[in-house]
């Protein structure tokens, strides 16, 4: 492999790297906007059924990410850890 192979394999890979990194944040930012959503909703005094059937998920699943942003100071803090489901 000549230089020129090696560094154009080299640009390639940051490419690469930088689209997977760009995708990892959009992934965040729409798991912190889901979880924001679901709060916001069952604030309104929607369902956790009904959120559950809109967004894809169990209503287990849904109670506890409800749950989850409640204990971190409700809508307007919405952990990380919430937002990972």
């Amino acid at each position: 492999m000549t230089i020129s192979e090696r560094i154009e394999a080299g640009r390639r890979e940051q490419r690469v790297l930088a689209r997977v990194c760009r995708a990892a944040w959009r992934l965040e930012q729409a798991e912190r906007e889901r979880v924001w959503a679901l709060v916001s909703a069952r604030a309104a005094g929607i369902s956790i059924r009904k959120l559950a059937a809109a967004a894809g998920l169990s209503p287990s699943r849904v109670h506890q990410i409800v749950a989850d942003a409640d204990l971190d100071g409700g809508t307007a803090k919405v952990s990380p850890k919430s937002a990972m489901g």
